[in-house]
Formats: C-alpha cells, structure tokens, sequence
C-alpha cells in the first residue's frame, strides 16, 4: 500500500526550437562549431522532484544508520551519475491517507511531483486525471519481467490502460508465532495445520486455556487481512468486482456467516484488540501467542524471538472456498508519472533502472522494504532469512489474493474500516453490517451515473 515530484523552466519557443534540433543530432547554421562555424546550444539540465513513501530512509532499530547509507539514496546517486544533467530530488513523504490529499492538492495546482508511489488499485486509479498512461513507455519484453501489472491497469485488466508501474510485493499477510507458546499448547501448525475456521478457533483456544493471550490485533487494519481473504477465497476477485459493480450484493447468508466466525475471536476472548503496534511489541516479548502481519516484520520478529519464530498461512474459511491455500497481499504500491511533469522520459528512466534486474539484485541484498516483483532473479541466490525465502514463493503463487481494499472503491474501503470493529464485537449484527456496505455501494454507483 506509496508517493514522489518535480519543476523546470519554461523556455522561449524559439530557444525550445534550437535546443529540439540540437538534441536530433543536426546544428544550425551559422553557429560556432557547427559545420559553418556554430555551437551546439547546451541542452538544459533536468531535476527531477521524487515523493518517496516507498523506500525506508529512516531505521528505527538503527539510529546510527545514515540518511545515505539507505538503498534509494545510493541508487539515485548511481542514476545521477549514468545520466550526465539529470539529478533528483528526493522527498520523503508518509504512506498514509494525508499522502493522497497532498498529492491531489499539489496536482490541481500542477506542482507536485514528477513521480512518486501510490497505493496501487482503486486508490491510484481515483487520481488517473492526473497520471501519465505508462502504455507506450514499455515494451512487452519489459512488462513481462514485472509481474502485477493488472494492479495499476484501468479496471484490472491484463489489456486495460496502464496508469502505473508496479513498485514490488507486500508478500502475502500471515500469522507469525511464538513456536514455544504453540508447542506448551500441544499445537504443531507445521506437522497439523489447521484446515479451516473451526479449526483455527480451536487452535486459539488452547493457547488461551494455557493462559496466553493467543491472538494480537491491529484495528481496524487486520480485517483486511482474515474476513477480507475468506471473503475473497469465497467469492474469487472476480466476485469482488461483481461486488463492487452492484451486480452481487454484500448481504448474502455465505458472507453473513463468515463475519459471524470472525466476530467469534472477541466473543471467546481469543484476542486483544489496539490501534497501534503494542500487540506486536507484547508477541516480540512472549506475552501474545501470534500476531498479523507482513513480510517486513520478518526481520525484526526473527531478532526478538529467534528459533522460537514461526510463520503460517491464515487458514481457509472452510473446505468449500474457490481458492484455497492464500492469502491477501501483492502488489500495493506503484510508481506513478504526474501527466503535468515536464520530464516525463527521464521519470520513466529513472523507473525503468530502479526497476533493472541489476538495481533490484542491489535492493534484496539490502534487506530493505518489499519484496521484488521481477521474474529474472533467483531471490535465494541473495537472501539469507528462510522465512523471507518462503513469504517470496508465497506471494508469487496463483492463490495470492490481491488486496481487496485496492479493488473496492477508497470511499467504500473507508466506509467498512469505519463501522468493521462495531460487527467484530457484537455491537452490530453482521447483516446490519453488510446491508449498509450494500446501500454505500449503490450511492457509489449513482454518483457515477
């Protein structure tokens, strides 16, 4: 789930003119240097503006690390300097939903950046007015070793028009846990998975009958990542845009029944709920048997809890869901050129050699950020950490889900992570609650009309 900018002057038509026909390789006449004696006008040097929300600058477990010991500002210095006139700006920017009203803002004015990275889906495609469609600038030999394409494309169509480029891979969110806890609890998840939710209950409540809290959340953001999926197994992403299309509705008895499982983790107790990262901070310290989460806390749980760290699958509804053995995830961010940047081609290089098999081999060995997206690069050639090893085969299989927040429209997302906790704890019933995702839907859809 991403940002970046940049500014040039204006020049006069007749000196645009001059510097056009000296960049096509031939000189005018009657200039110093040329075969008449004329000089070549210095073409103007490009500063290209860069809102970055998708790359780390800052380590938090790391305070002595600086600023330019970080992957991007080392690889914007090895751009600079293979493009002689071309410098970038760097911007650090946060990836939450101020990003959004500050690139809208300065798009309206047209003096936002050059290029940056957004959340990919339904959160990009509602600033597309603002984008430059990324179509004609690859070719089908560089689209084929990126993946996710469908994520930045109008209506999520492999031959849909592009209005980004996949910036890399979430991984799939899992459940991390503590192996001793599980273990004192009589549960092996490796040798006995659980199967589906009443398994999955089951599991939880044997961990909270030796008197460990079992499961940390983070609210509202964690029910995109258990409901969310076994909606979405359920119903395939093509029924998640039947949903979105009004052509199915979020009140059905299959859906109903599933935010009834889910609201059964705070019946029984098998969970403690907060806003913020404390249930990851207590799950670090041996207090909470398993916690949600993404590949990027891979390493930092692995330092907390060594041997004893363990990684699973969130487990199928049940044994009827569509598509089995996933998990919600992919690619959540993308880079974006604005349509109003004045150096649209040099945005796209500098895309394009981040992109580079060459730059992506430099990232992974780094450790930093998301997992890479491109296909010609055996990942375990450079990485150390066994479970970033397995979240890398995770999220490159069929049965990863895309984000289902990236495919409902942002105002709709909004509108479920506003009212979803009311339903977890029983303050609403889960047809109340689906009915009014189903009315929020169908407003959408008449202010389209």
């Amino acid at each position: 789930m991403v940002k970046w900018g940049k500014a040039l002057s204006v020049l006069a038509v007749a000196a645009l003119a001059a510097s056009l026909v000296g960049c096509s390789g031939k000189q005018a006449d009657n200039q110093p240097g040329s075969a008449k004696g004329t000089a070549t006008p210095k073409k103007e040097d490009v500063k290209l503006v860069f809102w970055n929300s998708g790359y780390p600058t800052i380590d938090a477990n790391n305070k002595n690390k600086t600023r330019e010991e970080f992957y991007i500002v080392q690889a914007i210095k090895r751009f600079e300097q293979a493009h002689p006139g071309v410098t970038i700006e760097l911007q650090d920017i946060p990836s939450n939903d101020q990003m959004f009203t500050k690139f809208q803002t300065a798009s309206i004015a047209k003096n936002g950046p050059d290029l940056t990275i957004l959340w990919s889906g339904s959160y990009m495609l509602k600033y597309k007015q603002f984008l430059e469609p990324m179509d004609s600038y690859f070719t089908k030999e560089e689209r084929a070793r990126i993946a996710g394409w469908d994520a930045v494309a109008e209506g999520f169509k492999p031959d849909g028009k592009l209005y980004g480029v996949p910036f890399s891979t979430d991984g799939i969110f899992v459940l991390f846990y503590n192996k001793k806890i599980l273990a004192d609890a009589g549960i092996d998840p490796e040798k006995n998975p659980a199967k589906n939710v009443n398994d999955f209950i089951a599991m939880l409540q044997k961990i909270k009958d030796k008197g460990v809290t079992p499961l940390g959340l983070q609210m509202p953001v964690n029910f995109w990542h258990i409901p969310s999926f076994w909606i979405a197994q359920t119903l395939t992403s093509a029924g998640l845009d039947e949903l979105v299309q009004g052509k199915r509705n979020f009140n059905d008895p299959k859906l109903a029944a599933i935010m009834k499982s889910w609201n059964q983790l705070y019946d029984k107790g098998l969970t403690m709920m907060d806003g913020s990262n404390q249930a990851r901070q207590l799950f670090y310290k041996g207090e909470v048997a398993m916690v949600l989460a993404g590949n990027k806390t891979i390493t930092e749980a692995r330092k907390a809890l060594g041997d004893n760290f363990g990684m699973m699958k969130v487990p199928d509804y049940n044994e009827s869901v569509q598509i089995h053995d996933g998990g919600v995830g992919g690619v959540g961010n993308a880079f974006v050129v604005t349509n109003y940047s004045k150096n649209k081609k040099e945005a796209v290089e500098f895309i394009k050699f981040l992109m580079s098999k060459e730059e992506q081999i430099n990232k992974i060995k780094t450790g930093e950020g998301s997992l890479t997206i491109v296909n010609d690069i055996n990942t375990n050639d450079y990485i150390d950490e066994p479970l970033i090893r397995t979240m890398q085969d995770w999220a490159s299989k069929p049965s990863a889900i895309f984000w289902p927040d990236n495919v409902f429209p942002a105002e709709l997302t909004s509108e479920i992570a506003s009212m979803q906790a009311l339903v977890f704890t029983g303050k609403m019933s889960p047809e109340e609650f689906l009915d009014k995702m189903d009315k929020k839907r169908d407003e959408l859809l008449k202010t389209k009309q």
